[in-house]
């Protein structure tokens, strides 16, 4: 397993020596040119601990400079652990979940924007200029903004159906169901969607980039489905063949 990734320990160890890694030459890194995920050079590193003996706590954080092998960048990683946060594994050890993040970013952090983007545009521009400024949030790691974002693109795209936009969010949900909007799967997703974004708007919810993207699932099928979908199905069915006539049972050949 890779470095950055492969700190375990049992419980039962000093903290110090469960997060005390073997120094490497060489990790792997988001390179900010050649992509995710690359071998690079340690051109520097420095670590802190912290722990508060009086409730057990402790952080650990080793902060990198590295320097890619292929092309030549040099880029900043750092490396948070948390004493709470790990995973039990199946024979009885565990093994830390660890916080890597890097700068600069790499160009493909954010989300790829759909093809019918565009399509979108010339049906409502408010709704375009809305997910828009989504992709720019999630292409610059503002997580909290992105899931906002989220939340207002729903609201646009409701109402844009003809749902009252001065009614809660169960309101709306309760009447996209009754006008055969969404169905009842659907509108689980979209209820948590939502509490999502409200949850980011005003309770000091983060979501982590899986999560991001498990909202941007949720939110671009109801923008599709409800501005690009329709008109698509309507171009299908006129591109199609008529349906040739059965002759009647008995017919002569």
């Amino acid at each position: 397993m890779d470095y950055e990734r492969n700190w375990k320990g049992i419980i039962s160890v000093d903290e110090k020596a469960a997060v005390t890694p073997v120094m490497k030459d060489r990790v792997r890194g988001d390179c900010p040119n050649c992509g995710p995920q690359r071998w690079a050079n340690v051109v520097a590193a420095h670590s802190k601990h912290d722990s508060d003996d009086e409730l057990g706590l402790w952080t650990h954080t080793d902060y990198r400079i590295l320097e890619c092998p292929a092309c030549e960048a040099v880029y900043f990683q750092t490396d948070f652990i948390f004493s709470e946060d790990y995973e039990h594994l199946a024979n009885g050890d565990f093994e830390y979940q660890h916080q890597i993040e890097h700068w600069p970013h790499t160009p493909d952090a954010g989300r790829k924007e759909p093809t019918w983007l565009e399509k979108l545009r010339a049906l409502d521009e408010n709704a375009y200029s809305l997910i828009s400024s989504v992709y720019t949030a999630l292409e610059k790691d503002l997580a909290v903004l992105a899931a906002i974002g989220v939340r207002t693109v729903f609201d646009r795209t409701s109402e844009f159906v003809g749902i009252d936009p001065g009614i809660t969010f169960q309101e709306k949900l309760a009447e996209l169901v009754k006008r055969g909007k969404i169905g009842s799967d659907q509108k689980d997703i979209l209820d948590a969607l939502t509490d999502a974004g409200s949850a980011a708007a005003h309770r000091g919810w983060r979501p982590t980039s899986e999560q991001l993207n498990t909202m941007m699932d949720a939110i671009e099928s109801f923008v599709h489905n409800t501005f690009i979908l329709g008109d698509a199905v309507k171009e299908l069915k006129s591109s199609l063949p008529e349906r040739q006539k059965r002759p009647p049972k008995g017919a002569e050949k």
